[in-house]
Parts: structure tokens; C-alpha cells; sequence
């Protein structure tokens, strides 16, 4: 990989990564950065997310796709449900564990791709699939209670939510642009229904955050969808899936880190020991796979 690219994929883990934190002061108002905001409603941050995603991408809707019903699963799978229960999860976990946990994708999408797509998984991967969950496990698990933290419970259903949602990626077929446009309005109307049923005043805990929570919705749909899947994709046109995936590992780091040294998330040998359990596991079957899916196939969620 040549230094220019390299640099442009840092940019994109940088970017990701960095939306943790962002997402995390939305939907909290952790750090305290504007009097009296305790952040948005997580369903109607969802709602916003995607209406603001489809109304920038509109113009890639044409022309319609050929396999309608497998972009509706994709959409209420990687969009609305994923982003529901992320968003839930960052409500009331650190972005820190988030991080982590939401890497737990790559192996459901693996184990998932096997039910439904009759792919083989050699001991390699089977043992990274393995380490993944022993590590995701320690990292949502709190023995003294011997309990498991909802918001964590919740980013957990969220990435399996998000490996539904790359089996019908896969059997959708479309670019990368056009896809996330679908998804964007597809997303919108079921997310807008359960916010109104199960949340309230989510309005006025939205503009509470002032200028500050518009400029987030701005970095988490322009930067994190568009600019950061757009390099991403771009990269991945460009250069094997072994060498590109594993690399994007680098954006739960960044997540970590930034959570741990701005929200002040505390550092637990569950967190340390679990993280580096779950990456490397993720790292494994990132790489394994690429070895029988063209790099075309290798798909991300959307952050």
C-alpha cells in the first residue's frame, strides 16, 4: 500500500473512531460541553441520522435495484435495527466498550454467511470466531454482579443485527453509494414510528444541544457514511481485503483510546484483556475470509 493510501485509510479509522465519542456525546451529553443538554433520544437520533443520509444521497436511488426485497432487509437489518440498539447501547455503556463489542459483526456476519450462503470455516477462522466471543465476553461481562450491562446487551444485538445485514448486502449487489441511500430511506419511516411510540420530547432534547448537536449529525452522516465508507470502498477497489481489513482495526483502538483520554472511560483489566482478545480474533476472520470472498465481497457496516 502506497504512503498516500495508507494516510487516507489512518483518515478513515481516525474518522470512525472518532464517532464514538461524538455519537456518545449526542445521545448523552457526556462531556458536558452545553449547559443542560443530557442529549437526543436515541431512536430519534437514529430517525435524524437516516432521513439526513437519504435526503444527501436522493440522487443515487436511480435506478431501482433489482433485488427490492434484499436492500428492505438490508436496510431494516444494518440500518434501523442496528443503529437502534447501537445508539441504545451508547446511551448507557462507555464508547470505550462500544468500540469492542460492535467488532463482534465480522464473526456473526462469518457464522451467518455459513447458514445462509453454505460458506466453509476452516479451525483458523473457527478459532478466531472463538477468541472474538471469549473476548466480547470478559469486556460485557461484570462478574461482581455477576450480571451483564444493558446498554452493552444492546451493542451486542447491534452487531448481530449488523452481520444480518451483510448477508443481504452481499445478495443486494449494488454500489456503495446507491446502497447507503436505500438504506438511508428505508431506515427513516420505522425508526420515526418507534420514537414516537417509546420516546417523548425528543425535540426539545435535540436543539438543546445547540449548534453543537447539528455539527455532530453533520460529522456522523457526511464524514462517517460518505467520506469514510467512500475511502473505504475506494481502498478496497484497490487493494486486497487481507491487507485492507485487518488494518481498519485500527478505528476501535482509536475508539478506546479517545474514549479513555476525553469521557475519562475507565481503563479495567476486562477492557484490556477482552479488547485485545476480541481484535485479534476479528483480525483473524477479517483475513481468513478474504481468502475464498473476492475483496468486493468483503463487506463493512455502516458507522
Amino acid at each position: 500500500m502506497s504512503a498516500r493510501h495508507f494516510l487516507l485509510l489512518c483518515g478513515v479509522c481516525l474518522i470512525w473512531g472518532f464517532n464514538f465519542v461524538v455519537a456518545k456525546w449526542s445521545l448523552s451529553g457526556t462531556p458536558v460541553i452545553v449547559d443542560g443538554f443530557e442529549g437526543a433520544p436515541p431512536l430519534f437520533f437514529a430517525f435524524i441520522r437516516f432521513a439526513l443520509l437519504y435526503a444527501i444521497l436522493a440522487p443515487f436511488l436511480r435506478p431501482v435495484p433489482k433485488r427490492m426485497g434484499m436492500v428492505v432487509g438490508a436496510g431494516l437489518t444494518m440500518g434501523a435495527l442496528q443503529f437502534a440498539l447501537l445508539f441504545i447501547g451508547l446511551r448507557f455503556a462507555t464508547p470505550s466498550t462500544i468500540a469492542i463489542i460492535v467488532q463482534l459483526a465480522v464473526p456473526f456476519t462469518t457464522i451467518l454467511s455459513i447458514l445462509f450462503l453454505a460458506e466453509k470455516v476452516g479451525w483458523v477462522r473457527g478459532l478466531g470466531m472463538g477468541l472474538a466471543f471469549l473476548g466480547a465476553s470478559l469486556v460485557v461481562f461484570k462478574p461482581a454482579e455477576f450480571s451483564f450491562t444493558l446498554g452493552l446487551l444492546a451493542a451486542v444485538g447491534g452487531a448481530l443485527a449488523a452481520g444480518a445485514g451483510s448477508i443481504f448486502v452481499k445478495r443486494a449487489d449494488m454500489p456503495a453509494m446507491a446502497l447507503q441511500a436505500w438504506i438511508g430511506l428505508i431506515s427513516w419511516p420505522p425508526l420515526l414510528l418507534v420514537s414516537l411510540i417509546f420516546e417523548s420530547h425528543q425535540i426539545e432534547a435535540s436543539l438543546a444541544g445547540g449548534w453543537w448537536f447539528f455539527a455532530s449529525l453533520i460529522f456522523t452522516v457526511v464524514l462517517v457514511n460518505i467520506v469514510g465508507h467512500g475511502g473505504f470502498y475506494f481502498l478496497l477497489r484497490r487493494y486486497d481485503a487481507s491487507l485492507v481489513a485487518p488494518l481498519t482495526l485500527m478505528a476501535p483502538l482509536i475508539g478506546v483510546i479517545l474514549g479513555v483520554v476525553l469521557l475519562g472511560d475507565p481503563v479495567t483489566w476486562q477492557l484490556v484483556l477482552g479488547g485485545a482478545l476480541a481484535l485479534a480474533g476479528v483480525a483473524v476472520v477479517a483475513a481468513r475470509r478474504s481468502k475464498t470472498l473476492p475483496p468486493e465481497n468483503v463487506i463493512r457496516r455502516p458507522r
